[in-house]
């Protein structure tokens, strides 16, 4: 049956009885991430944006899976829309490069851009379902891009450019984007890579495009002409100029996102995110787990291949600055990240275990060499944090920032442990788990085991499940 929102009020004095209760009532919690992230939908006269908060909880790997669990029927919403809430003059994206600060944009400069790009968008035919594909570095065309084709209900899918041909149509030819965006190249190691062989002989194997648009990165203008169907970024936003920004409202579980596994075991796996469940997910763990608030400036090093890019940028939604960095993280000194944080403030530094290594082996001190005073938190993920890099970390980058590694994955575009802003830090220890996620470590025998290695496995839904897989039957 169908879970409501309204239960009895619940008894939480610290965070292990708040744990359990989004587990014991997961119909109010999950209704309370969303009054408590304020997600923009649909209204209602008087009553919820929903016809209920979950249904089919009891059914997480059914056999059918029309069957399986829905969250949130009845409610339409938009992804973009919950990210372009703010409009003023306070910074949204910062963007540096190897050769340090490049470009700032306002959450004003930030939705314009978006509408010019959204306008383009339509003017092509885009429209809800569409595939709108980005093989970009970490710039901030690829945010502007992401939200132009979600505010119009088309699903957005990234690579990052050190793919190889190959590679790119492993995930793209699956899911047959109808535009592309691409970057005339990237640079890394102080080397210039350019992309543009690689983009024709991709865009030559993607029979359903309708556009390919150019991004300039390694220089003002590059030279498209031999790439079919190609514009330039300004040409083609030039299309959409005078068009309003407006917002698809769709179904809960309309997809934004489509990610992929590695492609380990045969080619990458189509894995299907909705809007409204990563929406949801991301803001209980931008606010709750990291405390992100609009005061902040929030950082991680990621690509647009991987599933933190989507996590960061979603702190849009809550007002925060995202600090956007392309390139190597060591190159062109071994300080480039740490000055990039000292420069522009960062509140929230995020990185992997291997990069806090990498510092230490380096013999990296930033807490003496930089003015680290605006960090109050480090998240590491990506593989387990070593106890000694918690040592590192407190002896040599800064004391009282909180440590937390965090660990989730692709699969569910988000974490599932993560950090607790009002829990202790122990070395070698993640804080805790996440809210509404019934994670267990199972033995072979199929046991929850505690002290023993076993299984990560989470036992009841959560809103963040992906929908399916691309070219599913149904």
């Amino acid at each position: 049956g169908a879970v409501r929102a309204r239960h009895p009020a619940a008894t939480v004095s610290d965070y292990a009885s708040l744990y359990r209760w989004s587990l014991d009532a997961p119909g109010s919690f999950w209704a309370e991430v969303w009054r408590f992230g304020g997600a923009i939908a649909d209204e209602r006269r008087g009553d919820d944006p929903w016809d209920a908060v979950a249904a089919g909880l009891d059914r997480m790997a059914p056999p059918d899976p029309v069957a399986g669990p829905t969250w949130f029927p009845g409610a339409r919403l938009n992804f973009a829309e919950n990210l372009l809430r703010f409009r003023d003059d306070r910074p949204a994206l910062i963007a540096w490069d190897e050769r340090g600060p490049r470009r700032r944009w306002s959450f004003a400069e930030l939705a314009a851009e978006v509408a010019r790009i959204a306008g383009a968008l339509r003017r092509a035919g885009v429209g809800p379902g569409d595939r709108v594909a980005g093989f970009l570095p970490n710039v901030p065309e690829a945010v502007i891009a992401m939200l132009a084709a979600t505010s119009l209900g088309a699903i957005w899918s990234s690579c990052s450019p050190d793919f190889g041909a190959k590679g790119v149509l492993d995930r793209f030819g699956q899911i047959e984007p109808v535009v592309l965006f691409a970057a005339d190249g990237y640079r890394y190691a102080g080397k210039e890579i350019d992309c543009r062989d690689r983009i024709r002989e991709v865009v030559a194997q993607l029979p359903g495009l309708r556009a390919v648009i150019g991004v300039p990165v390694l220089g003002p203008d590059p030279d498209w002409s031999g790439v079919p169907r190609a514009s330039s970024w300004e040409a083609f936003a030039r299309t959409g100029a005078g068009l309003p920004l407006t917002f698809e409202r769709l179904p809960f579980d309309h997809p934004a996102y489509i990610l992929y596994s590695s492609g380990t075991t045969g080619l990458p796996k189509c894995m299907v995110h909705g809007a409204g469940g990563t929406l949801l997910q991301h803001l209980k763990e931008l606010v709750l787990h990291a405390d992100l608030t609009r005061d902040d400036r929030i950082f991680y090093f990621t690509t647009c291949g991987w599933m933190m890019w989507n996590w960061l940028v979603s702190s849009l939604a809550v007002g925060a600055a995202v600090v956007l960095y392309d390139g190597a993280p060591l190159a062109p000194a071994p300080s480039i990240l740490w000055d990039l944080a000292a420069a522009e403030r960062v509140t929230v530094f995020g990185t992997s275990a291997k990069y806090l290594a990498l510092c230490q082996k380096e013999g990296l001190a930033p807490g003496r060499t930089h003015d680290l005073a605006a960090l109050r938190s480090i998240l590491s993920t990506g593989s387990p944090l070593a106890a000694h890099s918690y040592d590192y970390v407190h002896d040599r980058v800064h004391s009282t920032a909180r440590l937390s590694s965090i660990s989730g994955g692709t699969d569910i575009v988000s974490c599932f442990a993560l950090g607790n802003p009002i829990g202790p830090v122990f070395r070698g220890e993640i804080q805790g788990l996440g809210l509404g996620m019934a994670v267990e470590v199972w033995t072979p025998d199929g046991g929850a085991g505690v002290g023993e290695p076993g299984e990560l496995v989470c036992t009841a839904p959560f809103p963040s499940m992906p929908v399916r897989f691309w070219n599913d039957p149904v």
